[in-house]
């Protein structure tokens, strides 16, 4: 959904915030599902954009279509998406003045593969990328669509053993070849089904956000 050829986006801020998140959410989710976790992570300077999928889904939206129950994804659409966001952040550079050397990009599911897809093939880095019970889409694409700046970009992947929307199996091959590949991936594995462990998994992400 766009106005003004920009995403549907929330802006949440406090004061003047010192590094920002942008939260891409999954399948069937809006921009309104993943505010809590600001309060979960309670991160203090920091900024939140909550970003809203182009397309309708039921009661939700979604970034691209999916062949369940194997998910797989239509790329021409997944392609469509990618230049959606890129086109957002140069908005909110632009209007706001936030960088994306100051923005950590954080999806869940369908979210975590845009995450992955803007992150891995832009010019310049993020302070971090975050996929969430994802996936990655064209991995036989890289590395030669890499972007410039993959090689610096930090990278955290979660999923759940227990995941059966998106099987740990077909995430956990692309993590280790991403590694292979001699990217900055940090890999963790959590008891869970599709969803955020709130007890295990808040702290991990808070801990790589805050790069401790």
């Amino acid at each position: 959904m766009l106005v003004h050829d920009v995403l549907i986006h929330d802006v949440v801020a406090n004061g003047t915030p010192t590094r920002w998140i942008m939260v891409l959410h999954g399948l069937g989710d809006s921009k309104e599902g993943w505010k809590p976790v600001a309060d979960y992570l309670g991160l203090a300077d920091t900024g939140w954009i909550f970003v809203q999928a182009p397309d309708c889904y039921h009661d939700g939206w979604s970034w691209f279509d999916l062949r369940l129950p194997d998910p797989l994804p239509d790329l021409t659409l997944v392609r469509r998406s990618r230049e959606l966001v890129r086109a957002l952040l140069v908005h909110l550079e632009t209007t706001r003045g936030i960088r994306c050397e100051d923005l950590t990009l954080m999806g869940f599911s369908q979210g975590a593969l845009m995450t992955m897809a803007v992150g891995l093939t832009h010019a310049r880095p993020f302070a971090g990328l975050i996929g969430i019970s994802g996936w990655v889409a064209e991995m036989e694409s890289y590395p030669s669509a890499f972007g410039a700046a993959a090689d610096r970009q930090r990278i955290l992947l979660t999923h759940g053993t227990a995941d059966q929307v998106i099987p740990i199996e077909i995430t956990r091959p692309q993590a280790a070849r991403l590694q292979g590949l001699g990217l900055d991936v940090t890999w963790r594995e959590y008891g869970k089904a599709h969803g955020l462990d709130t007890v295990l998994e808040i702290p991990a992400i808070r801990a790589f956000i805050s790069g401790t």
